[in-house]
């Protein structure tokens, strides 16, 4: 039966792929999915169903709907004021034209990095990248990838950061968002240099072989006309980082959902009379926590097989073999990370779902959480960006309407792989450090 069920896991995991490949609703993909492994790890459809996976939604939700809701209405005020776009002008000004792929990619890191939820950026970044690759003459197909390397990389797993996988790991491992700050800036900068690699070797490789942009009929100019001064754009997401970063008697000014609503409070205020519609400001607010219910309605589904897949009796029998193999800890931390964001589809679900398990084993074994937790975390965000991410696919068909085959080898390289070097670099600098207490 063991056996079984640890084939179950797995496919369940081909599944999910398969689904969102295949552009399934989530739910629908969870739901197959779960019954897959429950139907092969021994336990009943109405416990893993009625029990397990929604106990698993429920517990998701609650612990996490705040962070998203503030993420969103941040997320909300810049885009009905064209921040994002601003901030995104502002970098390819900066960078010129020659270099504005990598200017797109570092605007996204900041603005996600600021609490900006990703889904929003993507909306709001894509038509300005679409014309920077029309101006450059380079494949549409690569945007997709950066936009997701944007939002997926550094700027979700990195120190420091406002995104709610960051606060989860905080929370799961009883440290900060800054938590083991030294080898995660050494890690981010891994990642960043990878990124900017992988996309200079792709560039290069498109204009050796006369790839270039081939226009879709979604491609529709927008007007920058009225959009606010790129550095005034800037400061809300500082006043965010500073808000639920910096400590005062040994605790952060603000928690993370307040510090991002303050941020967005910020934004409005500063930013207002860019914006671009008639429609009342508190409409926008209904659309924001609309979105937000949208967007942790989706990863609390995959985060539900996770769940399903905890109950099994091969899960149970990995997560003993991997702790119980030997050698650097870090290892099987990230391995068993990996098994479960890879389940769930994303590694904010996975991680909220493995997270306090693994806290309580290498917490016993006298470890340092804070270097554990950094290195579950990103590699949550190696195989928590693999096909069956939602995000991946609402980035691929719903904003670029375009394919897996055309566009996933980019956002594979420019962040899974990525995320990868980082953890590997942050797994050997731990080590020189210690990871013990």
């Amino acid at each position: 039966m063991t056996a079984v069920s640890i084939i179950g896991i797995f496919l369940g995991l081909a599944v999910l792929i398969f689904c969102s490949m295949k552009g399934l609703s989530v739910f629908i993909s969870a739901l197959l999915a779960s019954v897959v492994i429950a139907l092969t790890g021994g336990i009943s459809l109405e416990s893993a169903l009625l029990t397990d996976f929604m106990t698993g939604f429920v517990n998701f939700i609650t612990g996490n709907f705040m962070v998203f809701a503030a993420g969103a209405l941040m997320g909300k005020a810049y885009e009905i004021t064209g921040g994002a776009k601003a901030v995104a002008r502002l970098f390819i000004k900066l960078f010129t034209v020659r270099f504005a792929p990598y200017a797109i990619f570092l605007a996204i890191v900041v603005m996600t990095w600021g609490g900006i939820a990703g889904f929003v950026l993507a909306f709001s970044v894509f038509p300005i990248a679409v014309e920077i690759f029309r101006e450059a003459d380079l494949p549409r197909s690569m945007i997709p990838g950066i936009v997701i390397a944007g939002c997926c990389t550094i700027s979700s797993w990195g120190p420091g950061s406002a995104q709610p996988v960051n606060n989860i790991y905080a929370t799961n491992f009883q440290t900060s968002l800054m938590g083991a700050p030294v080898p995660s800036i050494i890690m981010a900068v891994a990642s960043l240099l990878v990124t900017c690699l992988l996309l200079a070797v792709f560039i290069g490789r498109a204009r050796a072989r006369g790839k270039g942009f081939v226009a879709t009929k979604w491609d529709v100019p927008e007007s920058d006309a009225a959009l606010p001064n790129g550095i005034l754009a800037l400061i809300p997401l500082v006043v965010a980082l500073v808000t639920i970063n910096v400590k005062v008697n040994g605790k952060a000014i603000l928690p993370t959902a307040f510090g991002i609503f303050v941020g967005a409070v910020v934004a409005i205020l500063l930013m207002f009379r860019h914006k671009s519609d008639d429609k009342a400001l508190v409409a926008h607010i209904g659309d924001a926590f609309q979105n937000a219910l949208t967007s942790i309605g989706n990863t609390a589904a995959m985060a539900a097989v996770g769940t399903v897949a905890q109950s099994v009796v091969g899960f149970s029998f990995l997560l003993n073999a991997l702790v119980g193999m030997g050698g650097n800890p870090l290892i099987s931390a990230a391995v068993c990370a990996g098994l479960i964001c890879g389940v769930t589809g994303g590694a904010t679900g996975g991680t909220s779902l493995i997270g306090p398990t693994l806290a309580g084993i290498y917490g016993d074994m006298g470890l340092n959480l804070s270097m554990v937790g950094r290195i579950v975390n990103a590699t949550g965000h190696v195989t928590g960006t693999l096909p069956n991410c939602g995000f991946i696919n609402t980035t691929i068909t719903g904003i670029a309407h375009d394919t897996y085959s055309a566009c996933y080898k980019y956002s594979f390289a420019f962040c899974t792989l990525a995320n990868l070097c980082a953890v590997i670099v942050g797994i050997i600098v731990m080590s020189i450090m210690g990871f013990y207490i």
